[in-house]
């Protein structure tokens, strides 16, 4: 999906500022853009095309742990990409947020987009989106953001009554539109 042009970088001195680009993530013509996600009907289109999803839910914690307490995405990325690639999975459902770009970074270049929990317990502020979204609403990997997990059961893990729970979910969600309108 990146397209690497010649640019003044490779004008200077083409190996050594080419690295120095590189590495410093300066050269415009390495940016890689954000594929275009959007809804037509009831089909998901990345940059006009329709997406089937071959997914699951990815909650890395180690044999033994705890979520959240042990939720490890940089320890478990590496070799939970590699294997997810091979089983041909192209997206994955976090249960919290994965705010880390390295890991995305990994997952991006699996093949593999994320659809990233943004809000999950109503024990957080609706507000809190915000700060999760824009730590990593530029990656190329987030395909959409998810809010809840099964909260029409569990009340956003605080017991909320049903129409307690609708309203924080409309509201969790306007919040998230206004955040990030280009995706769902």
């Amino acid at each position: 999906m990146a397209v690497i042009t010649p640019c003044c970088c490779m004008q200077r001195s083409p190996p050594l500022a080419l690295v120095v680009a590189l590495l410093c993530g300066l050269c415009p013509a390495l940016a890689v853009d954000r594929p275009q996600v959007r809804v037509s009907g009831r089909q998901l289109l990345v940059d006009g095309k329709p997406f089937h999803m071959k997914g699951v839910n990815w909650n890395p914690v180690r044999r033994g742990g705890k979520h959240p307490e042990d939720l490890d995405f940089r320890g478990f990325v590496e070799t939970d990409a590699e294997i997810m690639a091979l089983a041909g999975v192209n997206a994955v459902r976090t249960y919290e947020p994965v705010t880390d770009t390295e890991v995305l970074d990994v997952l991006w270049k699996k093949g593999i987009f994320v659809l990233n929990t943004v809000y999950v317990n109503a024990a957080d502020p609706i507000d809190t989106v915000v700060e999760r979204m824009t730590a990593v609403m530029d990656h190329p990997a987030v395909l959409m953001w998810v809010v809840g997990n099964e909260w029409n059961y569990n009340g956003f893990y605080k017991k909320l009554q049903l129409e307690v729970a609708r309203t924080l979910l409309k509201d969790t969600a306007r919040k998230v539109r206004s955040v990030d309108s280009t995706r769902p």
